[in-house]
């Protein structure tokens, strides 16, 4: 395929048309799927590594995916047709262009923050895979930091289980700067209203960190905040999240909010490496997870997902491409600037007595049937 044909692909990708290329002669066509990315990650002839490059890489990435029969539940292919590689320059006005095209609530970008051990093209795919599983049209960013790709190192300091952790928290730690770098050029690009923020897992450590202590970062957003701030299974220290992560960047985004469960297995894990409670795990389910004021907080456990019986029995239950109800919730609710109410209006969640929310296992509804509910949140408009 021409390098030509991949840029009009990626073109009618992005203006939000329908492009589809057939994969095999006699199949049915795929959709082309256009994904916008930012890379800390220094490459090595060509490849990604696990080292801080000296300078963000912009970029799209073109890619085909046979439309499962259920997205909410079925495994979604990526098959990656080619990357293009844009100056920053090229990079802002595409993405805001990209956004205000998006047939979803007054237009929004989703930019996601992976977590630990995740390769630049897992992050790639992670993104896609949750893109797909929103049946949403807004574009998704996602930011890439270097990690140990496989989540597996050598033991340092005779820490067998701990020693890629530390690797990559210590680079998290080192990619504020080129995270707040990130940041900027997509708030240039839609604005703090048009822009809703997730960070998940181990990325957790760094957007808090980055949003705390780059001054010029925290004059921007103070000036016109955030539409929704969204940390999912954050590896955070509980008591860290509490008393320092929810003073500093509630005053970022109209929205900030806990994704948290009871079963997450990766941050048991990490409990037991830090010695601490993780706040985006709670251990005793009559109390549930953490609830304060400023913070919307849903518990995720029961809500529906995209795991095999098996996956669920023997998997981590900490993948956000397989959450598929709190992937929902912060896309068709959050996003689209939604109350909380509508949570109980469709039945996609209950009330806690708490103030916590947590989502149900009932079928999430259709996209359409999201409009009607008529809770919203009214936004001030900036300073």
């Amino acid at each position: 395929m021409s390098r030509a044909v991949l840029l009009l692909l990626a073109a009618a990708a992005l203006s939000g048309a329908c492009a589809q290329i057939p994969v095999h002669p006699g199949m049915a066509p795929a959709p082309v799927d256009t994904l916008f990315y930012i890379s800390a990650r220094a490459r090595d002839e060509g490849r990604d590594s696990d080292r801080l490059a000296e300078a963000l890489e912009y970029g799209l990435v073109v890619s085909l995916r046979q439309s499962p029969h259920d997205p909410l539940t079925d495994r979604v292919s990526f098959t990656i047709v080619d990357t293009v590689m844009l100056p920053r320059e090229d990079f802002v006005p595409l993405l805001r262009a990209r956004t205000r095209r998006s047939a979803d609530a007054e237009g929004f970008a989703l930019f996601y923050t992976h977590g630990y051990g995740t390769s630049l093209h897992e992050a790639w795919e992670h993104s896609a895979t949750s893109r797909t599983r929103t049946r949403g049209s807004q574009p998704w960013v996602v930011f890439a930091w270097p990690t140990v790709g496989s989540g597996l190192l050598w033991p340092r300091d005779g820490h067998f289980l701990a020693s890629a952790y530390r690797q990559d928290e210590e680079m998290a730690m080192a990619s504020r700067a080129a995270y707040a770098e990130a940041l900027t050029a997509v708030h240039e690009a839609v604005g703090g209203q048009g822009l809703v923020m997730v960070a998940h897992s181990m990325g957790s450590q760094m957007v808090s960190g980055a949003m705390a202590t780059d001054s010029v970062l925290r004059a921007r957003l103070e000036a016109d905040p955030l539409r929704a701030l969204a940390f999912v299974s954050p590896d955070l220290d509980a008591g860290h999240f509490e008393h320092a992560v929810i003073p500093t960047t509630g005053p970022l985004t109209h929205r900030l909010l806990l994704y948290a469960s009871a079963d997450d297995r990766v941050l048991a894990i990490s409990r037991m490496i830090n010695d601490s409670e993780r706040a985006g795990r709670f251990r005793d389910a009559a109390r549930g997870p953490l609830v304060l004021d400023g913070l919307e907080t849903i518990d995720m456990t029961d809500g529906q997902r995209a795991n095999s019986l098996w996956v669920h029995a023997f998997g981590t239950r900490h993948a956000l491409r397989r959450k598929s109800a709190a992937l929902f919730d912060i896309v068709h609710l959050v996003g689209a600037r939604r109350g909380a109410e509508c949570r109980a209006a469709l039945g996609t969640a209950e009330r806690l007595p708490t103030g916590a929310w947590r989502l149900t296992p009932a079928p999430l509804p259709a996209v359409e049937a999201v409009a009607g509910c008529r809770y919203s949140v009214a936004v001030a408009a900036p300073a």
